[in-house]
């Protein structure tokens, strides 16, 4: 690009490690030089960012447990964010499934948000949080506002591009996220014997692993769970009242031995509603297929029959009779790693930049015109 546009992200908030994450980290990978803006970020929890990435918090990240919970602090999140100078940037590209597209930026600068998901505390209200519900109805009506700040918007998946629509009654660009297809891949050699199923996911109430835990116990399957998060404690007590010694909590792993245990599981389970959702490719691009909730993202990304199975009810009955037709049916460990492949990393990062870099063209031609 001539004249290189200076850019700066944004991201949520800076205090764990899941599948949005990685694709902040391919942002970062893409503009090396932008600092990253954020509500909270803490460093004890962020080895995995770039030691050069410049990261410039909100004021929230001063006050009383913000780091730890920084959702204690929603009624604040616009005005803090809107405190934000990008008056020296050209552009603004923020990435986000809470508040990223409240930002304000200069007319001369580009605006562009790529959602993972619109909040679901807003549009999807959980059980926990009905007695708010009014509250969240008129921070909705501030939400649609927001929405109309960014110059462009991009998504995830047809998943989000259809709430973005419901919802905002706006128009979005997909552009897929990617794994690296490079690092996960398959064993050389089909010489093991895998013996038991696999859960990757941040412990968290609404990715429902229960159901995975409570399946395998009833069918006597071994089931190893990578992640960890607030529910951790509940699923544990899950786990012990059971007594089911084939369930493992492995807590967080290294990517060399996420990797491992894709490669030696039978299948990938993932009882969640993902908005996209990056372990289900991560799984096929080691050659392994997925039995997942048929609903959200993963169906764009896993092809039944042929890449994995899907259930159609969150529910334990449901998911026992997946694992049941698994048994029965034969999974290619090619079919799986080519259909990863249309979900690499880097052609997710080429598609990003090229679309970028077409959006500061058009803008260009605007503000020259001004």
């Amino acid at each position: 690009m001539e004249n290189e546009p200076k850019v700066a992200l944004f991201y949520d908030w800076l205090n764990q490690w899941g599948g949005a994450e990685k694709v902040l980290l391919d942002l970062i990978k893409i503009y090396p030089h932008a600092p990253v803006f954020t509500l909270v970020h803490d460093p004890k929890k962020t080895t995995w960012l770039p030691k050069s990435t410049k990261i410039i918090t909100s004021s929230i990240n001063k006050l009383p447990l913000a780091k730890k919970n920084p959702i204690l602090y929603t009624p604040f999140y616009p005005f803090s964010l809107e405190q934000f100078d990008f008056s020296s940037y050209d552009i603004v590209i923020s990435t986000t499934s809470t508040i990223g597209h409240c930002l304000i930026t200069h007319p001369q600068t580009l605006s562009v948000c790529y959602f993972h998901n619109i909040n679901r505390y807003v549009y999807k209200t959980p059980k926990n949080f009905l007695l708010l519900k009014p509250l969240l109805n008129i921070y909705k009506k501030f939400d649609h506002i927001f929405s109309k700040r960014p110059d462009y918007i991009f998504c995830n998946s047809k998943t989000v591009q259809q709430r973005i629509h419901d919802e905002y009654k706006l128009e979005s660009k997909i552009i897929y996220p990617g794994v690296d297809t490079s690092f996960f891949t398959p064993l050389s050699s089909d010489n093991f014997q895998s013996d038991y199923f696999l859960v990757v996911s941040r412990l968290v109430p609404h990715k429902k692993i229960a159901i995975a835990i409570k399946a395998c116990h009833q069918l006597n399957l071994k089931l190893k769970i990578v992640g960890d998060g607030r529910d951790k404690k509940n699923l544990s007590k899950i786990i012990d009242k059971i007594n089911d010694n084939n369930i493992e909590l492995l807590g967080k792993v290294s990517d060399q031995e996420l990797s491992r245990l894709y490669q030696n599981c039978q299948a990938l389970i993932c009882p969640q509603e993902e908005d996209f959702g990056l372990t289900p490719i991560e799984s096929q691009a080691c050659g392994k297929p997925v039995i997942a909730f048929k609903k959200g993202g993963i169906t764009e990304t896993v092809i039944n029959g042929k890449t994995g199975i899907f259930f159609k009810h969150q529910t334990t009955k449901s998911l026992v009779q997946a694992l049941k037709l698994f048994t029965k049916t034969k999974f290619l460990p090619k079919n799986c790693i080519e259909n990863s492949h249309r979900f690499s990393n880097l052609i997710f990062m080429l598609n990003f930049k090229q679309s970028v870099e077409d959006l500061w063209k058009t803008h260009l031609k605007k503000i020259t015109t001004l």
